[in-house]
């Protein structure tokens, strides 16, 4: 975008993030895209094109908490007084800075559901409806996002597991 352009200004804002998998065994590579979401089908377009220009196979995730960017102004504002560390890549500073846990702007919760046990995700589906906000495939199950709830008798459970501030999977790139 260019600086006479005008550019929305938006309070908070969601990120997309590409991680890369080893090329065996699973698990995932120190290699990571992050894109803050201004129009989410073009930048996911964008995002899959740098991963497939990049090689290998990756699994591209969306942050379920809006993050706040006020808040996340305030901590790089710290980081940039604290440290020289990152002179010459603000734009790295600024998505670092909107993924801390501070800077999160909802309190949703991720549920990490590892099966494909359609008796099991029926389950469990009963036990959050009254809170569920989305679901979605997972390649080992399925990811739920749900409202705060006392998950306490959700997280007996020992298919399931409660992330607090997580990514949701989005799709696969050459796999």
């Amino acid at each position: 975008m260019a600086n006479h352009e005008l550019r929305p200004i938006a309070e908070t804002v969601n990120l997309l993030l590409a991680f890369k998998r080893k090329s065996k065994g699973g698990g995932i590579n120190n290699k990571c895209f992050r894109t803050i979401i201004r129009n989410y089908e073009d930048d996911l377009i964008m995002l899959e094109n740098r991963c497939k220009l990049a090689g290998g196979r990756w699994r591209i995730h969306k942050t379920v908490n809006a993050r706040d960017t006020k808040k996340a102004k305030i901590w790089m504002l710290h980081k940039l007084i604290e440290t020289n560390q990152f002179d010459g890549c603000i734009d790295s500073l600024w998505r670092t800075a909107l993924l801390q846990s501070e800077c999160k702007a909802e309190k949703n919760f991720l549920f990490d559901v590892d099966t494909k046990d359609q008796t099991l995700i029926k389950d469990f589906e009963i036990m959050i409806r009254d809170y569920l906000i989305q679901k979605t495939e997972s390649p080992n199950g399925y990811h739920f996002i749900t409202r705060p709830f006392d998950t306490r008798e959700v997280c007996k459970l020992d298919y399931v597991t409660l992330i607090r501030d997580g990514y949701v999977f989005v799709k696969k790139i050459g796999e």
